[in-house]
């Protein structure tokens, strides 16, 4: 299974209540499962985003130019 196909699996299966996000924030969030290793991500296919993670900014995604 590609990285691809792994994380649209995630994105389809894991529910919002149990994504790696911000309850309060209105910020582009990780919808990877809580605890996942590796990249960030959200989004299907070509309109998926990913990034690394950065200790200072949480899953928050960075900003879009």
């Amino acid at each position: 299974m590609s990285l691809d196909e792994r994380l649209d699996l995630e994105f389809a299966y894991t529910s919002y209540d149990e994504s790696c996000r911000d309850l309060y924030s209105p910020s582009y969030r990780c919808r990877r499962p809580f605890g996942h290793g590796g990249l960030h991500a959200a989004g299907f296919g070509s309109h998926r985003v990913t990034w690394v993670h950065h200790p200072a900014h949480g899953p928050d995604a960075p900003p879009m130019s």
